[in-house]
């Protein structure tokens, strides 16, 4: 499955290709490819759209994600 990321701060997009959905998936191809600075994210999913929200430590969004077959 493919990862759609986007990182709202610094207006970072990439792609991922990834075999399980996990957070620790999720958390490692932010902190690789985002460029942020806060290590403490949170995640949140929507599995009816398939897509997703992250958060930093004081639950500010600071990107999304969403999944594609």
């Amino acid at each position: 499955m493919i990862v759609n990321f986007t990182i709202i701060k610094n207006e970072t997009s990439w792609n991922a290709s990834i075999h399980q959905l996990n957070s620790d998936v999720l958390l490692r191809h932010i902190r690789m490819s985002g460029s942020v600075t806060d290590f403490d994210l949170g995640l949140s999913y929507c599995e009816m759209t398939n897509k997703g929200s992250i958060t930093d430590s004081h639950q500010n969004t600071i990107g999304s994600f969403s999944i594609s077959a």
